[in-house]
């Protein structure tokens, strides 16, 4: 088809800017300074998204999408056929279509299928098929920063990606909230993200994990905890809540999880003086906003999915244990869920499980 159109396949815009993130409203979120850097570089340029209802909250936070178009299966494949053909319909024939799902095949196949004039994918060691398919590949290091390789789209379209100065004065403006300082109230208000999607569940804590944290790092404390979440997540924070109650009595305990929408999340997130966090999008609202962080890290690693954002008070914990990380490098966890990275924020790891190797009989 390339060498029957002839198509003009210069990489600079020359029409509206499609995206596309099905899943993962934390990753939108890291690609925020490339994606604000498109809408400021191109005002005259629809800046549209494809996802999921699932990371629409996400993009309606970030305020910089003209359209959203959503695809979702409402519970059966002929809901995903019709929410997925109604979609495509919406971006046919559009300029240029980012895609920034690294590891899926059907978004490959939907960028084709919009017949847009460009379309930008990412490929990797297991993803050469997308030449021939893509106008334009991008190399994606599994090992390397997740939010410098959406700003090196960015700028091979010509757009200049803003500081972090900019960025955040945007993502505040955008949802009425003010630069974050300390409440001084003499109560120390700690936000709490105790979950995550449902890839990778190896991320989390237990209950008792979290009140052992907590009872350690933050004894007589006068605390107010707040834990943040999604509807689902509300019974499991019941029990975190009383994991972490019986762990610090002094505490004031309340579970948010599910009690309001994302930008009402993000506005609460955002009164916190201190916000703690395993690898969640949630973490990324609050480092966007400017709150102070503390995370947790083990399956995933911080290095590859936390944008740089100088002054930014924060405490990374991670233990590179020679299996992390494991995700989107192995179908499943090698230790089989039990987790000695994240065991290793509890207690001294033993050095077999500092050094495991992990076999696996046929």
């Amino acid at each position: 088809m390339g060498s029957l159109l002839r198509r003009d396949h210069d990489i600079r815009p020359k029409g509206d800017i499609v995206v596309l993130k099905m899943l993962g409203g934390g990753s939108l979120v890291l690609a925020y300074p490339a994606l604000l850097g498109l809408k400021t570089s191109y005002p005259d340029r629809k800046l549209r998204l494809v996802c999921t209802g699932a990371t629409r909250p996400f993009a309606e936070l970030l305020g910089i999408f003209d359209e959203i178009h959503s695809v979702d299966d409402g519970g059966s494949l002929l809901k995903l056929m019709g929410s997925s053909f109604t979609a495509l319909r919406a971006v046919s024939h559009c300029d240029t279509i980012i895609d920034l799902e690294v590891y899926s095949r059907l978004s490959t196949i939907f960028c084709l299928l919009t017949m847009a004039r460009n379309r930008l994918c990412f490929y990797l060691d297991t993803a050469y098929w997308r030449k021939g398919l893509a106008t334009h590949l991008f190399y994606f290091n599994r090992s390397g920063s997740a939010p410098l390789h959406y700003a090196q789209i960015a700028r091979a379209l010509g757009a200049e990606v803003p500081d972090t100065e900019a960025c955040r004065d945007s993502f505040l403006a955008a949802n009425g909230l003010a630069p974050h300082s300390q409440t001084g109230d003499g109560r120390e208000r700690l936000g709490l993200a105790c979950f995550c999607s449902d890839l990778a569940l190896e991320r989390m804590f237990s209950a008792r994990e979290w009140g052992e944290l907590l009872a350690r790092e933050m004894k007589g404390r006068d605390l107010s905890i707040t834990l943040f979440g999604g509807p689902g997540d509300r019974d499991a924070a019941e029990e975190m809540a009383a994991a972490i109650r019986t762990a610090l009595p002094s505490a004031t305990v309340e579970n948010a999880c599910g009690r309001c929408s994302l930008k009402e999340t993000a506005a609460r997130i955002a009164k916190m003086d201190r916000f703690w966090s395993i690898d969640t999008g949630l973490l990324h609202i609050a480092r966007q906003i400017g709150v102070p962080t503390t995370s947790f890290w083990g399956p995933t690693a911080p290095h590859t999915l936390l944008q740089d954002l100088p002054g930014t008070d924060e405490a990374v914990h991670y233990s590179a244990l020679p299996c992390s990380p494991c995700v989107h490098v192995h179908d499943e966890p090698p230790c089989g869920g039990t987790r000695p990275c994240m065991v290793a924020h509890l207690r001294e790891l033993t050095p077999e499980e500092r050094n495991p190797a992990w076999v696996e009989s046929s």
